[in-house]
């Protein structure tokens, strides 16, 4: 296969036979992470594209190599499809050898590690867990009570994995340096809309039964006004009592209001938009910056409930969020 013929041409990254020097420039793209390499000849290439809060990538090693980032991968949902070769996925407890008909979808909130055998070539597509998270309650109608987690292996060549199989043809066909979709932000939004959505709809999940059910009735008014009562500001105490007498209702009612409409309580979903802002805010914090003045400010009295939350929702500790914020 000439240089041309390789996906996603007009958007190369980088090429390079030194295993350190590809590490160290892959991080930007995917995730910090260690190279094992046995033996052979290296011809490492990168290639990507990237939309709003997602990419489009190819890569190849020549020989092979295990690539291991140490745990999860924490802020983004991970796509590989081999398009030459083939590729062993450890995922928590889980493994799969991946080729051109079998995909991995890999979550954010289990260990991860690849083995790329010898001549693989390979296409994924990085969605970061924001986006993911975020288009996952539109359609829910609701906040996800639970990290999104998604089944290992997409099978690209029978039942709904087919629709993702046409998707990514497509993607490979119209992503060139010319593309209308790269144009303007709204454009590759739209594209980056689409590929998640087709990836919530064709890969079975923990929320796939509720995407399927039909859309509950719209939540009464006490319940959606106590949701902006609490997103105004999350870090204010929030009483249930106070926010019942606020909205003109008993507390059960409220609370029941809530589980049936929202599958959570009212308290369950004070955590969320706690934990929503003290991620928020640790992306953009300062470099002065201390975890536990975020904490603090987000309504967290207690630093190690607040660290254990935090990890669970996103895959890493907060330092870590705080580290890699731009």
């Amino acid at each position: 296969m000439s240089v041309e013929q390789l996906p996603l041409a007009g958007f190369e990254r980088f090429r390079t036979s030194d295993l350190d020097e590809a590490r160290t420039l892959i991080e930007p793209l995917l995730s910090a992470h260690t190279i094992e390499a046995a033996r052979g000849r290296f011809d490492v290439r990168y290639r990507a594209v990237d939309l709003v809060e997602s990419s489009v990538l190819y890569a190849e090693y020549g020989d092979e190599v295990r690539l291991d980032p140490g745990g999860c991968l924490g802020h983004f949902y991970l796509v590989g499809m081999p398009l030459a070769g083939s590729c062993a996925v450890t995922y928590g407890a889980r493994s799969l050898v991946t080729h051109s008909t079998l995909a991995s979808v890999q979550s954010s909130t289990r260990p991860v590690a690849t083995v790329w055998h010898a001549h693989c070539r390979k296409l994924s597509i990085k969605i970061g867990r924001p986006a993911m998270e975020r288009r996952l309650a539109q359609l829910l109608g609701h906040p996800p009570a639970r990290p999104l987690e998604f089944e290992l292996a997409l099978d690209l060549q029978n039942g709904p994995g087919t629709s993702w199989r046409r998707l990514v043809q497509f993607l490979l066909a119209e992503l060139s340096p010319t593309s209308a979709y790269l144009g303007s932000a709204a454009a590759r939004r739209c594209l980056e809309d689409t590929i998640i959505q087709t990836l919530l709809f064709v890969q079975p999940h923990n929320y796939s039964a509720a995407l399927r059910a039909e859309a509950p009735p719209m939540a009464p008014r006490h319940v959606r006004r106590v949701e902006e009562l609490i997103a105004q500001n999350p870090a204010l105490p929030h009483r249930l009592a106070d926010l019942a007498e606020q909205v003109g209702v008993s507390i059960r009612a409220l609370q029941a209001g809530f589980q049936r409409f929202r599958g959570m309580t009212p308290t369950q979903f004070t955590l969320q938009k706690r934990l929503e802002k003290a991620h928020a805010d640790l992306l953009r914090a300062d470099q002065p910056a201390r975890v536990t003045e975020i904490a603090l400010a987000a309504g967290f009295g207690h630093l190690g409930r607040f660290a254990q939350a935090y990890r669970e929702r996103y895959g890493e500790h907060p330092s870590e969020t705080l580290a890699r914020r731009p």
